[in-house]
């Protein structure tokens, strides 16, 4: 039956429920640090990718450009990627951040798994001293026919107005708030087919869509957290059961039994 849990975002950890055909188009986790400017040297990465080189063996380089707030000046930064051979998951390196995403994900723990071992790498070869955030993202994406409801599928406070005003372009809505590992930010809704509400995580489709986007994260606002792969990787997790809670309480057993429920 559809979870029973008074506020998802401080309640205990659910069960998982194995999907064989989970709608889920992202997984994102990511650590920020203070900026290690020796990263932009191809030399200097070097120990990392071999670290790694064995499970992602294909580099690649990104150049993003960006203005310095409050002035005209541009500057470029290097983001160093690494995927495996059939990219299907995607190291991402830069200055202050190291991000960690598949499309073929599984279970927390393989995932949490692999993302350690990273953390682990990282520490041992570019050695940042602290994490500014840590966070995991989840995306799903349901695809529709052109005339399909998600009532049924979805708790009532999750339909929205869509369900009572018909045909619309599209419907976001947002949440963001405190929980009981950091925070999170919620963003879920109806898309128009080829529409994505964020590109650059969910690929747009050829039919209409619904998508939940959990992004559940601990910041270090005033004092930075010391850079401990062990502790990072178990937070990680924590904070990947918090996004699977929140994804829990918003669906119903009818949408579980569609994508497969083990």
């Amino acid at each position: 039956m559809t979870a029973e849990i008074v506020n998802p975002l401080f309640s205990n950890e659910l069960p998982e429920v194995p999907l064989t055909n989970a709608p889920l188009a992202r997984v994102v986790a990511q650590v920020r640090f203070p900026a290690i400017q020796s990263i932009q040297d191809q030399v200097f990465v070097g120990k990392f990718q071999e670290a790694i080189r064995s499970l992602y063996p294909r580099p690649r380089k990104d150049v993003m450009n960006g203005f310095v707030l409050g002035t005209p000046t541009m500057v470029s930064s290097i983001i160093w990627r690494y995927l495996d051979q059939e990219a299907q998951w995607i190291v991402s390196l830069s200055d202050n951040f190291l991000s960690f995403e598949t499309v073929k994900y599984t279970s927390r723990k393989d995932f949490t798994d692999r993302f350690g071992f990273l953390l682990e790498k990282l520490a041992e070869t570019i050695g940042p001293t602290h994490s500014d955030r840590i966070g995991i993202r989840y995306v799903d994406q349901v695809s529709l026919s052109e005339d399909e409801s998600m009532a049924g599928m979805l708790r009532t406070e999750m339909i929205g107005v869509k369900e009572v005003f018909g045909k619309t372009h599209h419907m976001i809505s947002e949440l963001e708030g405190p929980s009981q590992e950091g925070g999170v930010l919620v963003r879920w809704g109806h898309m128009p087919e080829n529409a994505s509400h964020d590109p650059d995580i969910m690929t747009p489709v050829s039919t209409p869509s619904w998508f939940l986007d959990v992004d559940s994260y601990k910041s270090y606002e005033s004092e930075s957290m010391a850079f401990n792969p062990a502790a990072l990787s178990a937070l990680t997790y924590q904070l990947a059961t918090r996004a699977y809670t929140i994804f829990r309480w918003s669906v119903t057993d009818k949408f579980l039994d569609r994508y497969g429920r083990k």
